[in-house]
């Protein structure tokens, strides 16, 4: 079920209701079976995936606790063996299987395995995370097993967070459904301006700049390079507001109910660092392979050299998570020798700013920033690209023919591109602002004439921007292919 969806406007109400007039283990019950109606409304079938993964890790966490020595690592390979089994079969089989096929064909090995009619079950890669951070935190000590089946199965199957996260840890969540949440207005309130601001971000400028950058990386042989720029630029804004989009729309829907997910991001393109903008973007997932991969690795404790062997290794296993393609494998590798480049230069830019006198000023901050967008904007071509040739293209194209071809909005009509930047700069005024309020706006906008003011107005643009979208049907967010 889509969150930009009629029939999540009707489910999310009615779900809502229910969990404020029901307590106790009914409460929990009723969310559960809600959660596997809203996962169903997919593809029925793939919820069995989902019970049989809640068994085990269900399972595993009691015996992992009940256990010591070699049983508990037993115990805990079991788990991770069932949930990376699952999704590396799901998801990466057909992969490895068409890249076994074709080194076989080139050294003349008859290689007669066909790939297989598998259906990516939507969500998996979020689904198996959250429940592997689970059972590992079981195995560290850091949480105590969840003695109750039906508090477990709700942690896996959430439903505002259930398809693209945030993925959270149980330390985090499970308590909260143990909690009795009683109506509170500051959380209705807060969560519906959450939800309402994050299907804004999706539903009128991600899919209206989604036009302009299906247009152009559908067809890039047909543009030259400004346009790949500019189209390249444009997925920049159109990834950051469907996903974080999806992102607020989960937050908001949980905090109605009283539950606090994890903010997943952080106004990522304001970062000055490589190192910052993975602080802020995607950040229940960074933590995760911070957590679970880069630390267990010995994280910066180690070498020079190990370090940097290290940072590469956990980018291209993140970069292979977002999926079966050389081109996610390539975008993770891009950010990983960024940060290996960051490292071996850190003294030799130290010392050069030193001499400057740019050391902690304003200039080099913006400079940061500014360099730290393109070469994230830059990177995104891999990640939107059909395969590397096609990304190669256009990276060549934009490097050697800074020129435009035909009209430089394709896909857009001038109206709808200027319309789109004006909602990008509104974008981003509005972000500031909610970061860094002038001291007039904290008090103003407590007034309930001014608020409910807002809120007419808010909702009044909200449907004339969505009539005047150059798409009128519903669109899929991005990260639900992972």
């Amino acid at each position: 079920m889509l969150f930009n969806s009629f029939q999540f406007a009707l489910f999310f109400p009615i779900v809502t209701l229910l969990y404020f007039l029901l307590s106790g283990k009914l409460r929990v019950a009723m969310m559960l079976a809600a959660s596997c109606f809203f996962y169903m409304a997919f593809v029925p079938k793939f919820i069995l995936i989902l019970v049989a993964l809640i068994l085990i890790d269900y399972a595993a966490g009691i015996l992992i606790e009940n256990s010591s020595g070699r049983r508990r690592k037993m115990f805990l390979a079991t788990s991770l063996f069932a949930n990376v089994g699952m999704l590396g079969f799901f998801k990466y089989f057909n992969f490895f299987n068409a890249n076994l096929a074709a080194i076989a064909h080139l050294i003349g090995w008859n290689y007669s395995i066909n790939a297989l009619a598998i259906v990516l079950p939507i969500g998996l890669s979020f689904h198996t995370f959250q429940s592997m951070s689970y059972t590992i935190e079981v195995y560290r000590g850091n949480f105590k097993a969840e003695r109750s089946l039906l508090h477990f199965a709700l942690y896996v199957l959430f439903y505002p967070q259930l398809v693209a996260g945030p993925i959270e840890r149980p330390q985090n969540l499970l308590h909260q459904f143990h909690e009795d949440h009683r109506f509170d207005w500051h959380n209705f309130r807060s969560g519906l301006e959450l939800m309402a601001f994050g299907l804004f971000k999706k539903v009128v400028i991600a899919d209206r700049v989604a036009t302009l950058v299906n247009a152009v990386y559908n067809h890039p042989q047909n543009y030259a390079g400004l346009q790949l720029l500019l189209a390249t630029y444009f997925f920049a804004v159109q990834i950051y507001c469907d996903f974080s989009g999806y992102s607020d729309i989960a937050r908001g829907a949980a905090r109605v109910m009283g539950i606090e997910l994890m903010s997943n991001f952080n106004r990522p393109y304001l970062a000055s660092s490589l190192d910052d903008f993975w602080r802020r973007w995607h950040i229940s997932l960074s933590t995760w392979f911070r957590d679970y991969v880069y630390f267990p690795l010995g994280g910066n404790r180690v070498s020079t050299g190990r370090l940097c062997l290290n940072l590469l290794a956990v980018f291209l296993i993140s970069g292979f998570w977002h999926g079966a393609s050389w081109t996610f494998v390539a975008w993770g590798a891009v950010h990983g020798l960024g940060f290996v480049f960051c490292i071996l230069t850190q003294d030799l830019r130290t010392q050069i700013a030193g001499k400057l006198g740019l050391t902690g000023s304003r200039f080099s901050k913006v400079a940061g920033t500014i360099l730290t967008f393109n070469f994230v904007c830059l990177s995104w071509i891999f990640f939107r690209a059909t395969d590397l040739s096609q990304a190669l293209l256009i990276i060549s194209r934009i490097a050697s023919s800074f020129t435009i071809s035909g009209n430089f909005h394709a896909g857009l009509s001038m109206g709808q591109f200027v319309l789109s930047l004006i909602l990008m700069f509104a974008l981003l005024t509005a972000e500031f602002l909610h970061r860094h309020p002038p001291q007039w706006l904290v008090p103003a906008r407590e007034l309930k004439w001014v608020r409910w003011s807002a809120y007419y107005v808010f909702t009044i643009a909200f449907v004339l921007l969505v009539l005047l979208s150059p798409t009128q049907a519903a669109q899929t967010f991005i990260y639900f292919q992972f």
